[in-house]
């Protein structure tokens, strides 16, 4: 069985073979006809290799499928060809692989032989597969080998070895053998925060080689006492919400596309607990109504599971009246308040001084990224410019000018800062660098008398913000902002918008930007932004950061 501490190993591998590590609650690749697919354009990434794709411009193309809850390897080819020829190797069972499941279902056997037919519903979708007894109308097409490997109370873990290849066949066996799947309430699994179902290992000839690769397990498999502590499955949850994303790190990795030091671990899942890797700390959010002292126990359990010694909790108890007010839970005293970490090539300044937000929205990364790439030379505006991210990118990628507008000095302060870490001295080149302590839209209508064109213009509003102004809620200014932002808007030119406003859907945020692009006084087209990473919401999750281009014609 496969260390929890291993990573994917692969020997001999060639060029053309690649092997992953497949983070559980993703497609292997899409199955999305040509029509779903434009309907969730919105999200055009939706399956884990159409990502790494993405993210490393390398074809990869299928060579088995793992179902969307189950992880571990995943093979994948370089072209078409290569993928065709491996897939035959699999059909004709040369490939041994090795699964291991939990169940919390007592049996008296340790060993079982499973043979059955299985097949989908007729006229069946998804996942309306089936398994009966072999037939001389409907033989054996499915064969499994199971094998009880140890056990905690009521737990056990099982090694499960398929020697076909049909679609739930494990699942299915699991199930007729009355052992079903902890997490697997398709096939009759008790409740669980994950399928506990684990591709540990698959070997096979290649090319006259014989190829292996492995897969980290999940820690709970590792240590079945996790299943029955203190702290219940919720402990659970945050180590496979985490676990999630080391595997898609791992996965890049093999493809050699670097990733930030500054990552979400914990997201939506984790109900009142987020997570962020910033550096070499942790930041905890904690939610809750309460923040009580088991919950702060069981934070720093998660810690000493995982290896954190650096790390703070942060405890938004009042963020409805006072969003500034935050209780602060450090791991050291002598933790740091400030420190430098870099997402990407950049570095950033964090503080944990300055109430709810650390310096970064980590969630913007792919725009920063795309900024970073594609705004050299250009005149580039970035309004609610809070830390500065985006001017930062700018400024690094070669800008002609950059003018970031934001209502607090502090937070210009801040990126003036962040500016300086990356060499840039905003002093010297004061006619490139432009800081303005300004409400977004003062500053809008200021550039339109002004009769300023920008190339790119950024705008991240908030959802609500209150200043001398007036009151802003970005329901109803949705449509007057952007206006406002083609007035200077250069042809040619760009408009990158983005909102967090958790009661826009992606459907109706887009909707709105489409009806905005047909009835807007000048010609617009919309573009997509990035795929964004999924160290937040994977596809077909529900998405809080939207994001879209503008691009004035």
């Amino acid at each position: 069985m496969a260390s929890a501490q291993s990573a994917v190993k692969k020997t001999s591998i060639k060029p053309m073979l690649r092997i992953f590590d497949k983070p559980p609650g993703i497609t292997t690749h899409t199955s999305l006809s040509g029509d779903e697919r434009r309907q969730v354009s919105i999200d055009p990434v939706d399956s884990f290799l159409g990502h790494l794709t993405s993210r490393s411009e390398i074809e990869l193309w299928p060579v088995h499928r793992l179902d969307l809850g189950t992880t571990g390897v995943l093979l994948a080819a370089d072209n078409a060809e290569e993928a065709a020829e491996l897939s035959r190797t699999f059909e004709s069972r040369e490939v041994e692989k090795n699964y291991f499941f939990l169940t919390d279902r007592e049996v008296s056997f340790s060993t079982a032989h499973t043979e059955s037919h299985i097949d989908r519903q007729s006229g069946g979708k998804g996942s309306n597969f089936f398994s009966r007894p072999g037939t001389s109308e409907k033989p054996v097409n499915a064969i499994t080998d199971f094998e009880r490997i140890a056990g905690h109370e009521s737990f056990s873990l099982w090694r499960a070895r398929p020697l076909t290849g049909r679609p739930h066949q494990i699942r299915l066996h699991a199930e007729s053998l009355g052992i079903p799947i902890l997490g697997d309430g398709e096939h009759g699994g008790s409740p669980f925060p994950t399928i506990c179902l684990h591709a540990a290992a698959i070997q096979f000839p290649w090319k006259g080689e014989t190829i292996t690769a492995n897969a980290p397990s999940p820690r709970w498999f590792d240590d079945l006492t996790l299943l029955t502590g203190p702290f219940g499955f919720r402990l659970i949850n945050w180590i496979a919400s985490i676990e999630r994303r080391e595997r898609l790190e791992r996965s890049l990795e093999s493809l050699t596309v670097p990733t930030s030091e500054t990552r979400r671990l914990i997201h939506t899942e984790g109900q009142d607990l987020r997570a962020d890797r910033l550096g070499d700390l942790v930041q905890f959010h904690w939610y809750g109504d309460e923040f009580r002292p088991d919950d702060q126990q069981a934070i720093e359990e998660l810690a000493r599971l995982m290896g954190w010694s650096r790390w703070y909790i942060q405890h938004r108890s009042n963020r409805g009246k006072n969003p500034n007010d935050a209780q602060i839970v450090p791991s050291h005293e002598d933790l740091p308040v400030r420190w430098i970490a870099k997402e990407d090539s950049l570095s950033y300044t964090f503080r944990r001084d300055t109430g709810l937000s650390s310096g970064l929205f980590l969630d913007q990364r792919a725009n920063r990224r795309w900024t970073l790439e594609n705004a050299k030379d250009a005149r580039v505006l970035n309004l609610f410019s809070y830390t500065g991210g985006f001017s930062l990118a700018a400024a690094k990628a070669g800008a002609a000018k950059v003018v970031s507008v934001d209502l607090s000095r502090n937070f210009l302060n801040w990126s003036k800062e962040n500016f300086a870490a990356n060499g840039l001295d905003v002093e010297t080149d004061g006619s490139i660098f432009e800081f303005r302590s300004m409400e977004a839209r003062d500053y809008l209508r200021w550039a339109k008398k002004k009769d300023l064109q920008f190339d790119l213009v950024i705008c991240d509003p908030p959802s609500f913000g209150r200043s001398d102004a007036g009151v802003f809620r970005i329901e109803k200014e949705l449509e007057s902002l952007l206006e406002m932002c083609t007035d200077i808007t250069a042809p040619g030119g760009l408009i990158l918008f983005s909102t967090n406003y958790e009661l826009f859907d992606s459907r109706e945020f887009y909707a709105r930007i489409e009806d905005f692009a047909h009835g807007a006084k000048r010609e617009l087209r919309v573009v997509r932004t990035p795929s964004p990473d999924l160290d937040f919401e994977f596809p077909r999750e529900f998405r809080a950061m939207k994001s879209v281009f503008l691009e004035v014609l």
